[in-house]
């Protein structure tokens, strides 16, 4: 039992710091479409949309580890909150690849 409850917090505590993440890069590339040229601006709405899909896949992996109780709706949870911090990677990637 104190095993998973230490999983859980380490789970919603990476949920809550790729949230942040998510909004830094979100904002990133949201100035950077404002600022670079037309194929820049293509390639930045893409990333933009990126990081908010992956703001709402933490929100939803860290809602069904919060309330999904002992079901099987908690290991979607920590699937999902996985699947954002990949996309957190690949979002860090393009960040410091492709500049302004």
């Amino acid at each position: 039992m104190a095993r998973s409850g230490a999983i859980e917090k380490a789970a919603k505590a990476l949920a809550t710091a790729g949230g942040i993440a998510h909004v830094a890069f979100f904002s990133l590339f949201a100035f950077r479409v404002v600022t670079s040229s037309p194929l820049g601006k293509a390639a930045n709405i893409v990333f933009a949309v990126l990081a908010l899909v992956g703001l709402a896949t933490e929100f939803v992996g860290y809602s069904l580890i919060r309330y999904g109780g002992r079901t099987p709706a908690r290991k979607y949870g920590y699937y999902a909150i996985a699947v954002s911090t990949g996309l957190a990677a690949v979002l860090l990637a393009a960040a410091s690849w492709a500049t302004s």
